[in-house]
């Protein structure tokens, strides 16, 4: 199998999960569930390492949008729990 099968296997496999599992929990806050998605995408890319040189150049532009969305929500929560 083609390591973007396998990515995109495991990656919707544990997006699966995440929601299913925060959903039984009751947690209704999107960043909780953004910020999952950012550390599962990274992990499983890192993991199965699916993107040849130039497809890795065009995923780079998109983990740092999500490294962004995901360094932003922990300093807001961190800002919460200083208040």
């Amino acid at each position: 199998m083609k390591n973007v099968i396998v990515f995109l296997i495991v990656y919707a496999t544990l997006i699966f999960a995440t929601v299913f599992g925060l959903s039984l929990l009751g947690e209704e806050r999107i960043d909780v569930y953004a910020a999952l998605f950012a550390v599962e995408f990274f992990i499983t890319s890192e993991i199965t390492s699916p993107f040849t040189p130039t497809e890795h150049h065009k995923i780079k532009i998109l983990g740092m949008i999500m490294m962004v969305l995901f360094i932003g929500i922990v300093v807001e929560r961190i800002i919460d729990i200083l208040r």
